[in-house]
């Protein structure tokens, strides 16, 4: 079976990697004190570009792009260490706002949203325990990705005996929205809904967008993986110890060809996903995670202490992976679950 990329599919990763640049990490710091955590300017860069209306089909004014081409894109960010989040404030967005005036302004990168799902006490569960009334949402959502500089939340409800999704503009009358640093960097928000009026619900299928949503994550994943792997490899080759460098060393040796396996074990099963082939999106997800975690945690122990620091990319790379391998649900909850639908 051929694995290569389309044609288009290498324009777009190569457009990508050509705009994160070479990761520099002082850029990443500037970028991180931004509001928000990233940089708007550049994000209406990524926009301009033609990589958030993938996400988009053409009927909003985007791409049409396939799963495949967003996974694609999804890699080569994490190739990059990109700090935009493409996948929290571009791909999801873009899906769930399908047919809805807001999807044009997101693509154009001048509206930033974001999904607001998860709920205090009820860890990785994606389905909403807070319930309409009214024509209005009372209640709150936690951990709310990229909240403290969104200008659009996508919150998730329960409506008429099902889960749906509501638009609500971040200066919506009864909202309050608390912004926060997390593990990565980036920032993410708490909102208290107190009677804030909605409309009609969002058209799309939320529990498809979160299937599609993970594999987009471990595409991510599995780039920021092979990043890692490819940075360590080269600081072996000129880290020195007893007057030659650490990559002559066998115990080293083997280490980084357990690391190598790992990430093509992860690709691999990122191929099967999007040929939906065996294990279901959670699972497939959680497998990549803890690939990807063991991968970023050997690149920390190569380098030493300084792997965990803030100098260098070993550190941003593994704190991403460890937000995206808790993003709608962990590897255990996911691979526990694949175990379940098998027996």
């Amino acid at each position: 079976m051929d694995f290569d990329l389309s044609e288009t599919q290498q324009l777009f990763r190569d457009t990508t990697l050509r705009f994160c640049g070479p990761g520099d990490t002082a850029a990443r710091h500037a970028a991180r004190r931004q509001p928000g955590g990233f940089d708007r300017a550049r994000w209406q860069e990524l926009a301009g570009l033609g990589l958030i209306g993938l996400a988009a089909g053409e009927g909003d004014g985007g791409l049409g792009g396939s799963l495949g081409d967003c996974a694609t894109v999804a890699q080569a960010l994490g190739e990059g260490l990109a700090a935009e989040p493409w996948l929290e404030c571009g791909f999801i967005p873009a899906r769930l706002l399908a047919s809805r005036a807001a999807a044009a302004d997101v693509i154009a990168g001048s509206t930033l949203a974001t999904l607001a799902f998860a709920e205090p006490g009820r860890r990785f569960r994606t389905d909403p325990a807070l319930e309409t009334a009214g024509g209005k949402l009372s209640g709150a959502k936690t951990f709310v990705p990229c909240g403290g500089a969104a200008d659009l939340f996508l919150v998730t409800a329960r409506h008429e005996g099902r889960s749906a999704v509501f638009a609500v503009p971040r200066d919506a009358a009864g909202l309050t929205v608390q912004g926060y640093p997390v593990a990565d960097g980036s920032h993410a928000a708490q909102l208290v809904l107190d009677g804030v009026a909605h409309g009609e619900p969002l058209a799309a299928d939320l529990d498809a967008v979160i299937d599609e949503a993970r594999i987009v994550a471990a595409a991510e994943l599995v780039g920021l993986a092979r990043r890692l792997l490819a940075d360590t490899l080269e600081y072996v080759k000129t880290r020195e110890q007893f007057g030659q460098p650490i990559g002559r060393f066998q115990v080293i040796q083997h280490r980084l060809v357990d690391a190598y396996a790992r990430v093509e074990a992860a690709q691999s099963a990122l191929y099967r996903a999007l040929l939906r082939l065996g294990a279901p999106p959670a699972a497939v997800k959680g497998f990549i995670a803890d690939a990807a975690q063991w991968v970023g945690q050997q690149a920390v122990q190569l380098h030493g202490g300084m792997g965990m620091t803030d100098e260098l990319a070993i550190g941003h790379g593994l704190k991403r992976i460890v937000l995206l391998g808790k993003l709608f649900g962990d590897a255990a909850g996911g691979i526990a679950a694949y175990g379940r639908e098998a027996a």
